[in-house]
């Protein structure tokens, strides 16, 4: 979700703030987990996959709206979402550009939307509402090596029940040798079941990321994210419905999405 005004503050304190678990436990503040829609097993022999409806056999999930920021009220996020409840809110998490650029939200602008969905939570007339952390630079290295405090502390104190990792350079991360880092990762994801980690999927992350779908954890989801979107944005080319896309269902019963280069053609 593209944003844009002034962001709120930030700085080292937060981050320090951000990576100490506080003491009063899980909280989850109205923000529930996702159903676990998974796509049933594709008909057909493998090699005719790709010819079929691009969403045969699979179930929607929910649609993910990610970078909003400080100048996004959370009140306006809260009635969107009780209007749309398949709306996710991706909030970015980068340690160098929290709270101070764009589609990065600052530490205070989220204990301002846990206190607004707190207080909607309190009339009894409440939906859930449904976000994920997106983890970019040295906090998604440090997961990926298997330091689960992040993400616990995100669970714990803020609710985010869905965390994205973004291990490529467009997103602050060495992507060279990923795959060193597959029992790591595998430790996050296996000592936080309540947590739905999810991976993007790009030729980039491909070494580790078809190395855990061998192993499917069950919290544990792929995005598959288009390397080069679609310049014919908008066009109902059927090329459209192929570009930059894996087969619709290489691996039946893990949960995944499509991100990336995501026109009318092949939405």
């Amino acid at each position: 979700m593209a944003s844009g005004g002034s962001v709120g503050g930030g700085g080292a304190s937060e981050v320090q703030q951000l990576r100490s678990p506080g003491a009063s436990g899980p909280r989850c503040h109205g923000l529930q987990p996702q159903p676990r829609h998974r796509p049933r097993t594709c008909d057909g022999p493998p090699d005719k996959v790709a010819d079929v409806e691009p969403l045969h056999g699979f179930k929607f999930s929910f649609l993910c709206l990610s970078g909003v920021d400080d100048s996004v009220s959370p009140r306006t996020l809260c009635d969107i979402s009780q209007e749309f409840s398949f709306v996710e809110w991706g909030v970015n998490f980068r340690a160098e550009k929290q709270g101070k650029e764009p589609r990065y939200a600052s530490l205070a602008w989220l204990r301002q939307l846990r206190e607004e969905i707190d207080r909607r939570q309190q009339t009894g007339k409440f939906a859930p509402i449904h976000f994920a952390a997106h983890l970019g630079g040295e906090y998604c290295v440090d997961v990926m090596k298997g330091d689960a405090s992040l993400v616990r502390t995100l669970w714990e104190d803020y609710g985010f029940l869905r965390v994205q990792l973004s291990p490529t350079r467009a997103h602050g991360v060495n992507s060279a040798q990923l795959r060193k880092y597959l029992a790591s990762l595998k430790s996050v994801i296996i000592a936080l079941p309540q947590v739905e980690f999810v991976l993007e999927v790009t030729k980039e992350t491909r070494g580790l990321s078809f190395a855990l779908m061998d192993e499917p954890q069950p919290n544990l989801a792929f995005l598959f994210s288009c390397d080069e979107p679609n310049k014919s944005i908008g066009g109902n080319d059927s090329s459209l419905l192929s570009h930059g896309r894996p087969p619709p269902c290489p691996h039946p019963g893990i949960h995944i999405g499509y991100g990336g280069g995501l026109p009318v053609g092949n939405l």
